[in-house]
């Protein structure tokens, strides 16, 4: 009989102590990833170190990855995705393969879920944003946002905490700490030299065999001012949202000039 107990009480105390860390707990409402649809609109990074010991940034807002099928309309068909992408971020651009996915100070590896970006929140620690929010953070917010999303989702009372505390440097305690200090949010100021506004573009072509000739209507363009005509974006970002890149132009799905991708 005391046997008995000692194992009652031992699975009370694991489930006590459990982790949603995967998507096959069933009872959750996890959003599908096809969109950025049910996302939080922030959510923390944490630094962990990568196996081979170099320092990494984890920004996702579930431990484990999966696959997700997007529809691509160019293709007119679902296409699988893992919905956690690694990298590095190098001399402040953070990319995957030749996509830049965000910014951030420091040479590290990085894991970020789909439909977002790294950046750096109001008190310059690293968050991942959505991709279709230009609204700057707390990093404490970001906490508060992904804390809303386990509950609005269905994680269960009794595993909020220990799920939260892989998700945030510091754990629960620390963002308990923090969040009644946390500064009101406001529109991330770009750097004065960045560009905000771009003219109309309604063609935009690069010559595939040339290592520079590139015309924006119909007007040569160098390379290096495509960005004063459109906005630097991440091959990834432009997939997530329907459009396509050809060379280092990208375009939306209806194949209008929508940004190009940083050399």
């Amino acid at each position: 009989m005391k046997r008995i107990l000692s194992i009652v009480l031992l699975i009370f105390c694991a489930n006590a102590n459990a982790v949603v860390d995967h998507y096959a707990w069933g009872a959750i409402a996890f959003p599908d990833e096809t969109s950025t649809n049910g996302l939080p609109e922030a959510i923390p990074c944490i630094a962990k170190k990568a196996f081979n010991g170099q320092p990494m940034l984890k920004c996702t807002w579930l431990e484990t990855a999966r696959d997700v099928l997007i529809w691509d309309a160019q293709r007119q068909l679902d296409v699988r995705y893992v919905n956690q992408v690694s990298g590095q971020c190098l001399r402040g651009k953070c990319r995957i393969s030749n996509a830049m996915v965000g910014e951030w100070n420091q040479d590290v590896l990085f894991t970020l879920s789909i439909w977002y970006r790294i950046g750096t929140s109001t008190d310059g620690k690293p968050v991942a944003y959505r991709i279709d929010t230009s609204r700057q953070v707390s990093y404490a917010e970001a906490g508060s946002l992904l804390y809303q999303f386990y509950l609005d989702i269905g994680v269960p009372d009794d595993q909020l905490v220990p799920t939260f505390n892989g998700r945030y440097e510091g754990g629960h305690a620390a963002w308990q700490a923090q969040k009644g200090g946390a500064k009101p949010a406001t529109q991330q100021s770009p750097a004065p030299s960045t560009q905000t506004e771009w003219p109309e573009v309604k063609t935009a072509w690069c010559n595939p065999r040339m290592d520079d000739d590139c015309y924006i209507n119909s007007k040569k363009v160098p390379i290096a001012e495509l960005g004063k005509w459109l906005p630097d974006i991440s091959e990834s970002n432009a997939d997530q949202l329907g459009g396509h890149c050809e060379t280092i132009l990208c375009f939306d799905k209806d194949d209008q000039p929508m940004g190009y991708l940083l050399q």
